[in-house]
């Protein structure tokens, strides 16, 4: 059950106040369990995630106060709202190549820390935890429908005509057909299977519950939607209940079905939130969770995803078109497969660009753009190597970065007073995208780079 609470709010990518005590008795060796908050300089600074999450000492247990658990509240200091992007990220049709490209470089999109108890938040703090949950959810049961819903072994009886179905009955066969004349008929009892059973039953009703905050955000013709239906189909021979919380103590996931573990144990915290009705500001009364399931979303990866679901839905696609996510560009000349490149020398095989618009006529790179999660007020020596490295293996003469912000623009040159820095090299000019919230406006801010 959730635990009286000390609250600290705080932005991500920025530094927090050496005086309280509480940042120098977290463990720093950790840094995925405690947001990313770590050393830099001689001062903590949080990192590229946000989220809600418990707080953990040098000894990895929850820190507390006087009882209290201190409980960390991240939020995005450049006002992104992460869940309008991951309902963009997750309704591309990219999103399986997004989410397999970063497992297999060991990082997460989010994490649900489904195994630690829920957290009791005041009404005031704005989160939309249950929509990640949900998706989550959603993503896992999709995974489990597409290995097979167990079934359940039990005897069924039945009166049979003119055949016979595992063992007779004897004494119901004399007493219901014999005696009443009916040698045609067979009262049999045999083994059968099923899928409607308490631990199908409780994912199906949660799968319902998700189906629900989905459909308020997503449309259906989304990827979700359709995962949804097909999870939905699966379930089709398993009744829908009002699931208790007595009826997790009766399920079991074991044996060949272990994979439902972490399901039920998923579907269990979602039914442990609890809803309050509180007045919003148009006076009306709103049902809303105070209680959260510890969550952490990774920001940097999830604004890479979606600069370039703005980015390719903003392009003119008759002219221009986008590179498939997480295309090698190899240094070495007529390579294109990492067996052929030459081994033992200090040089890496390959760049991966975050975004590559091409020519659709010439099929010749006109622009690549870098996504960076971070201000775009000061030089960073490490970007600027990156991105001319970029621009030497493509050949364009448009770069630039995409960083975050409040609203939509293309960032003006002081010097030039255009959006376009021209470098000397070859003509190349550089340039600099502010994606905010409003995705809608990206198309001005693209236009100036394409024309």
């Amino acid at each position: 059950m959730a635990r009286d609470v000390i609250i600290h709010q705080i932005n991500d990518w920025s530094v927090l106040n050496s005086k309280d005590d509480v940042w120098n008795n977290i463990d720093l060796s950790t840094p995925e369990i405690n947001f990313g908050i770590h050393k830099f300089q001689g001062r903590l600074w949080s990192s590229g995630y946000v989220g809600v999450g418990r707080l953990h000492d040098k000894n990895g247990r929850y820190l507390q106060s006087a009882g209290k658990e201190h409980i960390v509240v991240v939020t995005s200091q450049y006002g992104m709202e992460p869940w309008h992007m991951l309902e963009m990220v997750m309704s591309d049709d990219e999103y399986d190549d997004y989410i397999a490209e970063v497992e297999d470089d060991g990082r997460s999109l989010f994490q649900v820390f489904y195994d630690q108890p829920l957290i009791k938040l005041s009404q005031d703090i704005e989160q939309d935890g249950e929509l990640l949950y949900a998706l989550s959810f959603i993503t896992s049961c999709y995974g489990l429908c597409k290995k097979g819903l167990k079934k359940t072994m039990f005897h069924q009886e039945e009166n049979y005509s003119s055949k016979v179905r595992g063992k007779i009955e004897i004494k119901k066969n004399i007493r219901i057909n014999t005696c009443k004349g009916r040698n045609d008929r067979f009262y049999c009892k045999y083994i059968d299977f099923t899928e409607d059973n308490i631990e199908n039953r409780i994912l199906k009703a949660t799968l319902l519950k998700c189906k629900e905050i989905v459909g308020r955000r997503f449309p259906t013709t989304s990827e979700v939607a359709k995962r949804v239906a097909y999870c939905t189909n699966s379930f089709r021979r398993v009744q829908t209940v009002r699931i208790k919380t007595s009826d997790f103590n009766g399920a079991d996931a074991s044996g060949l079905y272990m994979y439902y573990k972490p399901l039920l144990q998923q579907a269990r915290c979602i039914y442990g939130q609890k809803y309050y009705a509180y007045k919003n500001e148009e006076g009306k009364s709103v049902a809303k969770s105070v209680f959260t399931i510890p969550y952490m979303i990774n920001m940097e990866t999830l604004f890479e995803f979606y600069t370039r679901i703005v980015l390719k839905r903003t392009i003119d696609k008759d002219k221009y078109s986008l590179d498939s996510y997480s295309k090698r560009l190899f240094i070495q000349k007529d390579v294109s497969d990492i067996s052929d490149v030459e081994r033992g020398i200090h040089l890496m095989p390959y760049c991966i660009p975050d975004i590559i618009i091409r020519d659709n006529e010439t099929q010749n790179p006109v622009a690549v753009i870098d996504a960076k999660y971070k201000p775009n007020s000061r030089s960073v020596r490490a970007d600027t190597h990156q991105l001319l490295s970029y621009v030497l293996l493509t050949g364009v003469q448009k770069c630039g970065f995409a960083f975050p912000g409040s609203e939509s623009r293309a960032k003006i040159m002081h010097s030039t007073e255009t959006a376009a820095l021209p470098l000397s090299v070859d003509s190349i000019n550089y340039y600099e995208l502010i994606l905010g919230n409003d995705s809608d406006n990206a198309a001005d801010a693209l236009k100036q780079i394409l024309l």
